[in-house]
């Protein structure tokens, strides 16, 4: 696939308005073609609006075209080469990595620090690098809420009767449903190193709700099934509430908190299946300490629980169900999706209400969950996903819409994406092929490039380059094009201290793989969404729309680490 040549429109405010707030969202995977192409997107109706209204075109994103590294670049203005984050995962050497979701390896700061030093206030919310806090991501002004990079108290669990144990009596502490509900059962179970505890009870006869609570604990929530009331897709819409069959939260330990959602349960209250959200500590860094401790205690006990994705893994896995067949698989994805964006307005809510801030810096990842699991069928335009596609959108587009609401006249809003999106049908197995060519032991694969155990050795990775340029699959040439970081450090920030000393692309279709097995080249089983390529192609840009009163344009090529400067004018920086 050939990089498309860009002429495209970049923004010059003009006497910025001191007064002015902006809102910067990140729609992790909303690529530039999925936002134009799939015939699903229309339900993006006000990120569409915005877009008319303002304006909006493809940006080139970081390379690789990857979530850490993308997100690094719009937040600090710089590629990887520079800011350290090249890849979701970082060879630091050549026998250890590091993870660049952290802010461990960061080496050049947020736009929101130097905001803050100008007296902006600025809340960033689970943005990448955003955990732990340190020089590059806080300071004055500023305050940083993750939920990302945190510690896990309680993993996301799919809970099933033969997963709990029985109890005769009630667990010390546990309440006592309302006499007018019949009990049933009493259950405990555990999730990491929490016990939880429940209760089967019927109401009017019908056994349909399980209570529960943190072992020993006081706190309850309702979960009541509700699987014959979800209607059908074409029904789903902004204007009911998201996510409303599930449970409130449930803190637990002062940590943490966890929502839960009744899928099945038997007539006799002996058979069941209960989803419980993922348990994560959140991480709050604010000027005052204690503000920030008490903000979080009322935020766990009032907005609920931090949700990070979707639980795609049991939709995968067909734990939810069979995958195209009934709809009722796909629905109850939905709904997971649905507490994502639910819980992530809610806490950007209290955010605003509890700190006040000119700035604020936001993300969801209802896109990139959607799309890695069903871009290929978004490509072949499959009908049967495509309604579930429409919910996903819509649910993306809620999101946007709430925060829209918020504006006011003299307001931003900038809308970006870290990458786009395609499908991979074959995987090539880098560490098998090194190993095959005898260079395990030299050189290490990386995201899209390989880096030397001795980094000044050129002409062994010149010898390398040879032979994978004739590696192919049938007729199909495997490695595309090849990059140089000191020919191509300008234009994709590649290379650094944290990067690689050769880049690569491939062909369409091919994705790369980290597994040691053989084949070298192997067909996926299922196809799915990939990114990660060079980011001028088409499939792999990303999406830039801003709308306000201070944004003039001319044709040029926009790019990711234009965002900052961008958006630091807007404020008046």
């Amino acid at each position: 696939m050939r990089p498309l040549l860009l002429c495209l429109l970049t923004l010059f405010p003009l006497g910025a308005q001191q007064k002015g707030r902006v809102f910067l969202i990140s729609l992790d995977g909303m690529g530039y073609q999925s936002f134009s192409e799939d015939p699903a997107s229309s339900e993006l109706k006000a990120l569409k609006r915005l877009a008319g209204d303002g304006i909006y075109a493809p940006m080139q994103t970081a390379f690789p075209s990857l979530t850490a590294p993308g997100h690094a670049s719009i937040f600090t203005g710089v590629y990887g080469n520079v800011n350290g984050i090249t890849a979701n995962t970082i060879p630091t050497s050549f026998t250890e990595h590091a993870n660049g979701f952290r802010s461990d390896q960061l080496r050049s700061e947020m736009f929101w620090v130097q905001a803050g030093r100008a007296g902006v206030k600025s809340v960033a919310h689970n943005t990448t690098q955003g955990f732990p806090c340190n020089q590059f991501n806080s300071g004055p002004n500023v305050t940083l809420m993750n939920g990302y990079q945190t510690a896990e108290v309680a993993p996301e669990k799919l809970v099933h009767a033969s997963d709990v144990t029985w109890l005769d009596m009630a667990p010390e502490g546990f309440i006592i449903p309302e006499k007018s509900r019949q009990l049933i059962h009493y259950f405990r179970y555990s999730s990491g190193r929490i016990q939880f505890a429940g209760a089967v009870f019927a109401k009017s006869l019908r056994y349909d709700t399980l209570r529960m609570t943190a072992y020993s604990g006081k706190r309850y929530v309702d979960a009541t099934l509700r699987d014959g009331e979800i209607e059908p897709v074409r029904q789903a819409s902004k204007t009911r509430p998201l996510a409303r069959y599930f449970s409130e939260a449930l803190p637990v330990a002062n940590l943490t908190a966890v929502h839960f959602r009744l899928f099945e349960l038997s007539a006799d209250g002996k058979e069941f299946m209960l989803y419980q959200t993922q348990g994560k500590e959140i991480s709050v860094c604010a000027d005052g300490e204690t503000q920030a401790i008490k903000f979080k205690e009322r935020l766990l006990n009032s907005a609920g629980a931090f949700i990070g994705n979707g639980a795609g893994k049991f939709y995968e896995t067909g734990q939810f169900g069979k995958r195209n067949a009934d709809g009722l698989a796909e629905r109850r994805w939905m709904e997971t999706l649905e507490l994502h964006a639910r819980q992530s307005m809610r806490h950007t809510r209290a955010l605003l209400d509890e700190f006040g801030p000119r700035l604020i810096v936001d993300y969801i990842s209802t896109a990139d969950d959607l799309l890695h699991m069903w871009k290929p069928e978004a490509a072949l335009g499959d009908r049967f996903t495509e309604p579930y596609r429409r919910w996903g959108y819509q649910i993306v587009d809620w999101r946007i819409e709430e925060i829209r609401l918020l504006l006011k006249e003299q307001d931003h809003f900038v809308i970006v994406s870290d990458h786009g999106m395609t499908v991979a049908t074959h995987e090539i197995r880098l560490n098998t092929i090194l190993k095959d060519l005898g260079y395990a032991d030299r050189v290490i694969a990386g995201a899209q490039f390989f880096r030397l155990k001795d980094r000044t050795d050129k002409a062994l990775l010149e010898e390398l380059k040879q032979k994978l340029s004739d590696i192919r699959d049938g007729n199909t040439k495997v490695f595309s094009e090849w990059f140089w970081p000191s020919e191509s450090a300008a234009k994709f920030g590649i290379g650094g201290e944290n990067g690689g000393d050769l880049y690569f692309d491939l062909s369409p279709g091919f994705t790369i793989s980290f597994a040691a097995k053989l084949p070298a080249i192997a067909k996926l089983e299922t196809p799915h969404g990939v990114h990660g390529l060079l980011p001028t192609r088409s499939d792999m840009l990303a999406l830039f729309i801003a709308y306000g009163p201070d944004l003039h344009s001319r044709p040029v090529t926009m790019r990711s680490v234009d965002v900052a400067p961008l958006v630091l004018r807007l404020l008046g920086i």
